[in-house]
């Protein structure tokens, strides 16, 4: 297939056009119709022009609920790394579908139009979460009385899986300084990378990290306070960075991560260098993701023989959580701890004279 000389225009892998665009300081890849398809030229055009020179969505439309979403107290409730990576989303929905019609979009519509990220499940359920809550504004200013986008099914994600020793190894190895410091820290503290890219020098004595998780519960934005004891590697993995912010972690202009997908490409683009490495999970296959460390830290916490809830302390989990993030390796522990019991007895035991001691 030859390559195609379109300005911002690239087909990837499944075949497909999009068109790449910075919204927000950050690329983002937009659907174009097939290249010989009567609308191609019309969609090109309208996302190649300038944001200034973009028509203000007219009333009644999916574009001018995304507006009045992100002016919405809901919108605004949202922590901040939820939110960065909403907006991200709204932009999308509003550039691809922001011409549709509210009272227009059926469930069979929403369908077709999350299905066009099937091949990235994760990002299917993003896009349809942000899409229900356009969806509710549009309820909110009685435009319709039903959301079409409530009662479709999330896509089957599958399990995100520990990352194996050499799989850590090589991407620690081939990691840039920045990054390895965030495997690190996830690797150390069990924390969700929206916690991770928050961490500042002022939370931690070097033997300690303390703060409260960002996680919403329900509605409420409560998060749990967490202390994390500092091992060895995270303490002298931090002392190499000099501090050009007062996050842990900060991009290459020295400014904390504005998202969690930033970091989240990274470690993409860092398993395709190291040869993507990939796991089977619901019949298909998957790679390792920034959340598997969160298990890494669970599995050494529960190998350490912390109780679930003193992991689920450390860590910020339920108990119900650590047991299952924890249950291959403490079945293994278990198999190791009774093997000795188990392969000093006698499986024949006619032949090596058990039955005959049991006798007398």
């Amino acid at each position: 297939m030859g390559r195609l000389e379109m300005k911002n225009v690239q087909r990837k892998k499944d075949g497909r056009l999009y068109f790449r665009r910075k919204v927000n300081g950050q690329d983002t890849y937009h659907r174009l119709p097939d290249i010989d398809d009567p609308s191609f030229a019309a969609r090109y055009a309208e996302l190649s022009r300038p944001e200034t020179q973009r028509l203000a969505p007219s009333l009644g439309t999916i574009g001018a609920m995304v507006i009045a979403y992100k002016k919405s107290t809901a919108f605004k409730r949202l922590a901040d790394t939820t939110k960065a990576d909403r907006s991200r989303y709204l932009d999308m929905i509003a550039t691809d579908h922001g011409h549709r019609s509210v009272t227009g979009c059926t469930r069979p519509m929403v369908r077709k139009m999350r299905d066009v990220y099937a091949d990235t499940p994760g990002k299917a359920n993003v896009w349809l979460v942000a899409f229900r809550c356009v969806m509710e504004q549009a309820i909110e200013a009685e435009i319709i009385r039903e959301n079409p986008a409530r009662g479709i099914e999330m896509m089957e994600l599958g399990e995100h899986e520990p990352w194996p020793a050499d799989v850590l190894e090589k991407a620690l190895a081939a990691a840039s300084p920045m990054l390895r410091l965030a495997i690190i820290t996830g690797l150390c503290s069990g924390a969700r990378i929206g916690d991770a890219i928050r961490m500042q020098h002022n939370w931690h004595d070097r033997q300690m990290m303390t703060f409260t998780t960002s996680k919403r519960v329900g509605k409420r934005r409560e998060g749990k306070q967490v202390h994390i004891p500092m091992h060895p590697l995270w303490v002298a993995e931090i002392d190499k960075h000099p501090r050009n912010s007062i996050t842990l972690l900060y991009d290459r202009s020295g400014k904390p991560f504005s998202d969690t997908d930033i970091v989240q490409e990274r470690v993409r683009r860092l398993m395709e260098h190291i040869g993507s490495p990939t796991y089977e999970t619901n019949g298909r296959r998957r790679g390792y993701s920034f959340h598997g460390l969160r298990k890494n830290a669970a599995c050494y916490l529960a190998e350490l023989g912390l109780s679930e809830d003193e992991i689920g302390i450390i860590c910020a989990m339920t108990p119900d959580t650590v047991r299952h993030y924890t249950k291959r390796k403490n079945n293994l522990m278990i198999a190791q701890g009774i093997a000795l019991r188990v392969t000093r007895g006698d499986v024949l035991p006619l032949k090596g004279g058990q039955l005959k001691r049991s006798i007398k």
